[in-house]
């Protein structure tokens, strides 16, 4: 990194801080999401918002907090992925928006959220590659993951409980996820600190407020990344194994085949997305489950509830807060009119607390009857296509957490980690 690099990126980050500033003294919207407070508690925010209103203006655009715009946005024929407009959503038209709010070039990479990526498709293509992926990503192959990762999973807390204390995210929840996709995809085990600091650095590609420091490290990984699957993919193609890369390789359907750059993006995804929404979802589940003691106990005297209580955690305190899609016909949609062509983004943290859907939605029940109605995965042709394995590594962590451990103490404060759009910690220090 150059010294002018780390000037530009201080000068810009500096800038864009006093811009959020002005924001938030003017009482605009988006200058209250992008406040530090945020990141300790953003529910009595988004609750303030959602009231607002089925959807509100900010100064970047259209925000909508309720259910019942989420839901069937989400769901809805004619729309298309923000994803395909990230740069449009993100850093709008304008020159100064544009180096305020955007990332450095990829240009010669393949990008897990780029135009090569499944998640930044729309149909026809999109529905091509997902039903290509979904026939070697199927739940009869996750289901069969179960005893492999049961068993990485156990030895990750017994080694933890070794020391008198541990970090949660440091010792277990933040390796558990890669070494689960390290499994699945047969990286060699030298390999995986490695694919774990690449799954950490490109954390920062989502986060629109992501200093310039971590933008440029992310860009670092994703090359790394890109150079080590080259490789591999080249590997199986001569020596085919039992693993999914192989898998992604060898499917084809009525003639149709993953495209080289599919292919790496598909790969790069499934650490790019299976890793930190699982590594969020573990610690977000167990800090609330500390912070409510009752549902804690509850889960202690009956495992079978933890199935249900993966998918409270999941609606409680998402590991993904929003998620964006736009219109491509005027939609309306509860009395809301969606003109075509103007982004939406769809707060799912705050869909999740909407009171009406969720009774006393405030309070964690891991008892809750439809805790399973929740957007954390999206929904619609872009439900996420790992939401079985995430959910299966969560239940078999909490399980294995709640008999080993029990009552989950805290051997110190928790941190967050400084982000708005992936949300988890950097730390939980528990007593073992």
């Amino acid at each position: 990194m150059s010294v002018r690099q780390t000037v530009e990126g201080g000068v810009r980050d500096a800038v864009r801080a006093a811009a959020m500033a002005g924001l938030r003294a003017r009482g605009d919207v988006l200058g209250q999401l992008m406040s530090p407070k945020m990141i300790t508690d953003p529910y009595p925010t988004y609750r303030r918002l959602r009231e607002q209103g089925p959807v509100v203006e900010t100064a970047m655009g259209a925000i909508s907090l309720r259910y019942a715009i989420c839901g069937p946005l989400l769901r809805h024929p004619s729309t298309v992925t923000g994803t395909s407009m990230r740069r449009e959503i993100t850093a709008g038209t304008g020159k100064v928006q544009q180096w305020l709010f955007g990332s450095p070039s990829r240009d010669g990479l393949v990008d897990p959220t780029g135009p090569d990526s499944m998640i930044s498709k729309n149909p026809p293509d999109h529905t091509r590659l997902r039903k290509l992926v979904s026939k070697v990503f199927t739940p009869a192959s996750i289901g069969a993951l179960r005893p492999r990762l049961t068993e990485i999973a156990a030895g990750l807390v017994d080694r933890a409980r070794t020391a008198d204390s541990f970090d949660l995210m440091r010792d277990v929840a933040g390796v558990f996820p890669v070494l689960a996709i390290c499994e699945i995809l047969a990286i060699p085990q030298p390999d995986h600190e490695r694919f774990r600091q690449w799954g950490s650095d490109l954390a920062a590609d989502l986060d629109a407020m992501a200093p310039a420091a971590r933008q440029r490290a992310a860009n670092a990984s994703l090359e790394a990344l890109q150079g080590y699957f080259v490789d591999l993919v080249a590997a199986r193609r001569q020596s085919p194994g039992d693993d999914l890369v192989s898998g992604l390789i060898a499917v084809e359907e009525e003639g149709e085949r993953l495209t080289t750059n599919e292919l790496l993006a598909t790969c790069m995804l499934l650490l790019f997305a299976g890793f930190e929404t699982t590594v969020n979802l573990i610690g977000n589940g167990a800090l609330a489950l500390i912070q409510n003691q009752d549902q804690l106990r509850l889960l202690r005297d009956d495992h079978e509830l933890i199935p249900g209580a993966v998918e409270e955690l999941l609606r409680f305190d998402p590991p993904i807060q929003l998620s964006s899609r736009v219109p491509t016909i005027d939609i309306e949609i509860d009395g809301t009119v969606l003109p075509a062509g103007r982004p939406v983004s769809l707060m799912l943290a705050g869909a999740n607390r909407d009171p009406e859907v969720f009774t006393d939605p405030d309070r964690l029940d891991v008892t809750r009857a439809n805790a399973r109605k929740h957007l954390s995965f999206a929904a619609g042709p872009h439900h996420c296509l790992g939401a079985a394995l995430a959910r299966l590594e969560a239940e078999i962590m909490f399980r294995l957490l709640l008999e080993r451990l029990g009552d989950l103490r805290p051997a110190g404060e928790p941190r967050r980690r400084p982000t708005f759009v992936l949300r988890g910690l950097t730390s939980l220090p528990l007593h073992s």
